[in-house]
């Protein structure tokens, strides 16, 4: 199967590596970790679903022990975040040099204007959509567990 233009010219191999997935399997797997611990962080601060007491074993989870919960919940978060930060990072740069040893590469006649506008919004979202969002998700997800670890503290002190 080979990709069209609109003219029905046949897309370059360069153009392929543009047009599909520019993740490898390892990075979409810390995308995947980034996405799930921060939703398990958002699910227990947004909707306030964290245990006080685990019964079958007999726990209590004090106010100061959420604390230390959260900052685990936080340094979990933390790593998650900073593994797809290196890993896309290195996808990202492996594209760019893919586009830079062609002559007629995709992000060249990108530029120049000849992609059409299907593929310029295809390039765009995609890359929004693998790399931005869930960046700016695990972002949102620490500044709500650090809103969180600071509204404990003062809890745990009065």
């Amino acid at each position: 199967m080979t990709f069209e233009t609109d003219k029905r010219e046949e897309i370059k191999p360069q153009w392929r590596a543009r047009l599909e997935d520019a993740l490898n399997i390892s990075t979409r797997g810390k995308r995947r970790l980034l996405l799930v611990i921060s939703t398990v962080s958002l699910v227990a601060i947004i909707l306030g679903i964290f245990p006080t007491k685990i019964q079958a074993l007999g726990i209590d989870i004090e106010t100061k022990n959420q604390r230390d919960l959260f900052i685990l919940l936080g340094a979990v978060n933390l790593y998650a975040l900073i593994g797809f930060i290196l890993y896309a990072w290195a996808d990202i740069l492996l594209q760019f040099r893919i586009q830079q040893n062609a002559n007629t590469g995709y992000i060249h006649e990108f530029i120049k204007g000849k992609a059409s506008i299907f593929e310029s919004l295809n390039y765009r979202l995609r890359y929004t959509f693998d790399f931005i969002v869930p960046l700016l998700y695990g972002l949102y997800a620490l500044y709500r567990i650090y809103g969180v670890i600071n509204i404990t503290q003062i809890a745990a002190k009065n």
